[in-house]
């Protein structure tokens, strides 16, 4: 095992007295002070009492998370999501060649991280040796991914993919025609090969021969100062009469197979003949062209590696070679590099895809260092493409879909730990119907609550896969902390967002706390302007319609005031508490010149006075409450009890005159 990274974590109190940790969700480790107790332990206060407590987050360190990779991460998810609606609009139909275009989308994504982080080291930051192991990933997974790509979402008739497997060669090994412009380039100056670039000249045609580029081989031969002669003559004649199979050439299999073999004849028949004796580089490359086994050994570290050797291989002697016998001619090559049990994680991942090992392919995929990308985006690709189906058996015919489901919800829920890439993560879990909703349930509450409008934006999300109970509890925390904040209106928004009845009406009672004390409403522009979020709960009501008391007595409305006061009593909907309040915010209507509340309203008024009086809740005439007074009545006394005593005796003596006024008017009215 390698040497295991140590990290300090600055806590005193985790210091003295132990540490204890437990796995959070989004795959952190949450640590913190923890002394064991024991039956056996002393019970005693702790030592350590009064402290700060701390939990600690500590996460493994996540490649992806580089500020260089955001914009791989952001266009790769939507490729995702045009696949996903691609998958579920197919009803039935073949999608191969629409996978075929996303596939080689998700690659020319990895090439332009690629040539980011490319130019990133090229300006010496501090990301450097980051951007240099993300370059040396990359490479290999856009390496892999071409090679997948080739073996199973592109489909070629009759299963040829020897074209394919050189173009794969070409497209990653191109140092060789860089080589080759080069010399080309060089040689133009000189007019022809000098002494000094002979070794080089043939290293480069041995190259090129290798990689299937006979015409760019055929104009470095032109270039010899001996290409008038008969061995070079014929070799460019070779070059160009060699058949290449292509599955669009509208030539069928056994065509071919007698064109190219004619073509081998004559290649043999020529050597056989020694009619390239004379040059022994030549004669090295017509056997090069004549598929000659020991040959090809002779020139192996030409081509660096065992599926590089191979393709040049198979390309001379069997370039309509099917899908099924890679397996063997991979493992017969890597005999010639080492042994299988040797063999690094990108040639294993390399020779499963040649054996068809998908299962293998995805482990071994999923343990490189990218943190999830590529093995979440081709087994994406590989399950809607059909492939994973080979890998259900008849105990359990899932277990293609489960390992797609696993990996979408292990990068998902990667994502969903950084600050800023969540909602990324949360496309994902979307898509995995088994177990995705559970985990987006449990994930969602964790997230950071930094600011009002990503709350704003996390309610949304959870309002949308209807998790009603997630919008309760965000909402709930965000309006206890506008509660602590001392910022009342901000928070009744927030109960009101969740429809929480019981915090709705808490904080109605705060807002009646503070009139009681302040004689005056705060954050009335929201309090006139509840509509039907009033109905939320009673004592909300009541707040809402005491507010709109208020507007309609300062708007000079009186009559319809007084019906409003009369009916918040009847119904019962204020708390006895604030009783008193409003019967004294009745007394300027009492005492107006008109006559505002009929006999009704006044015997209404009186009841209230006398249930009161019954009750405790205000003192009688002696200035005595009842013995039996509430509790929270003797908890909060605002007023002393000579006041209160007035104001009941005014109270009193106003009702008792508008109800002579309003009997005798009521009487007029009747005679």
């Amino acid at each position: 095992m390698g040497e295991q990274a140590i990290f300090a974590i600055p806590d005193e109190v985790c210091e003295k007295a132990g540490l204890a940790a437990v796995w959070t969700p989004a795959g952190k480790l949450g640590t913190y002070a923890y002394r064991h107790v024991t039956v056996h332990s002393k019970d005693q206060a702790s030592e350590f009492a009064p402290c700060t407590a701390m939990v600690h987050n500590v996460r493994t360190s996540i490649l992806l998370f580089n500020p260089i990779t955001r914009k791989l991460i952001n266009e790769s998810n939507g490729t995702f999501i045009a696949v996903q609606k691609l998958a579920s609009n197919a009803a039935g139909q073949d999608i191969r060649a629409e996978l075929l275009k996303f596939s080689r989308q998700y690659r020319s994504i990895v090439r332009a991280a690629l040539e980011n982080l490319q130019a990133e080291v090229k300006e010496e930051t501090d990301l450097k040796d980051s951007c240099m192991e993300l370059i040396a990933i990359f490479y290999n997974v856009e390496f892999v991914w071409h090679l997948c790509e080739i073996l199973f979402v592109d489909y070629t008739p009759g299963d040829v993919v020897l074209p394919q497997l050189i173009e794969w060669v070409r497209f990653h090994f191109f140092h060789v025609e860089r080589q080759a412009k080069t010399l080309l380039a060089d040689i133009s100056v000189a007019d022809c090969v000098g002494a000094e670039l002979e070794p080089e000249y043939w290293d480069t045609l041995i190259d090129l021969v290798l990689q299937g580029r006979l015409e760019t081989a055929r104009d470095l031969l032109r270039r010899h100062s001996q290409n008038s002669t008969e061995p070079f003559k014929l070799i460019d004649k070779l070059m160009r009469t060699m058949p290449l199979y292509n599955i669009y050439g509208n030539v069928s299999l056994g065509d071919f197979n007698l064109r190219w073999r004619t073509w081998r004849n004559e290649v043999k028949e020529l050597l056989d003949l020694s009619k390239f004796s004379s040059r022994t580089e030549l004669e090295l490359l017509v056997k090069l062209l004549a598929g000659d086994a020991d040959t090809f050994l002779q020139v192996k570290d030409h081509c660096k590696t065992w599926y590089h050797f191979m393709a040049s291989w198979l390309l001379y002697s069997d370039p309509v070679v099917k899908t099924f016998d890679l397996s063997y001619h991979a493992r017969q090559c890597i005999e010639y590099f080492g042994t299988v049990s040797n063999l690094k994680n990108l040639d294993k991942i390399l020779l499963a895809l040649m054996e068809s090992d998908l299962h293998q392919v995805i482990k071994l995929v999923d343990q490189t260092t990218e943190n999830g990308w590529f093995a979440a985006h081709i087994t994406d690709l590989l399950y809607h493409s059909g492939c994973l189906k080979a890998l259900d058996n008849p105990q359990d015919m899932d277990i293609g879909s489960n390992l797609h489901e696993h990996l979408m919800l292990e990068y998902g829920t990667m994502l969903m730990s950084h600050h800023s890439l969540w909602q990324v993560g949360i496309s994902y879990l979307d898509y995995c119907p088994k177990s995705g909703r559970a985990y987006l349930e449990a994930l969602l509450p964790t997230l950071p609550l930094r600011t009002e409008a990503r709350a704003l934006k996390i309610i949304q999300i959870a309002r949308e896969r209807e998790m009603s109970n997630i919008v309760a509890s965000i909402c709930k925390i965000m309006g206890m902390r506008s509660y602590k904040r001392h910022r009342l209106g901000n928070a009744l928004t927030w109960a009101l967002r969740s429809q929480d009845a019981g915090f709705a009406t808490y904080l109605a009672n705060k807002f009646l706390e503070l009139y009681s004390l302040e004689g005056k409403f705060h954050s009335m522009d929201l309090l006139d302007n509840l509509g039907s979020c009033m109905l939320v709960s009673d004592r909300l009501t009541f707040l809402g319609k005491y507010c709109e008391f208020h507007q309609l007595y300062h708007a000079g409305e009186f009559r319809d005031a007084a019906v409003l006061l009369v009916s918040l009593l009847a119904s019962r909907l204020a708390p006895k508490t604030f009783w008193m309040t409003l019967l004294t915010d009745a007394l300027p209507l009492l005492e107006s010149n008109d006559i505002v509340f009929t006999s009704e309203d006044t015997y209404e008024l009186l009841n209230c006075m006398e249930e009161l009086l019954g009750e405790g809740y205000i003192p009688d005439v002696g200035g005595q409450y009842s013995a039996d007074k509430p509790k929270a009545v003797k908890e909060q006394e605002p007023l002393d009890v000579n006041i209160m005593e007035d104001k009941v005796k005014l109270t009193r003596l106003a009702l008792a005159r508008n109800l002579a006024r309003a009997l005798n008017h009521e009487g007029c009215l009747l005679d």
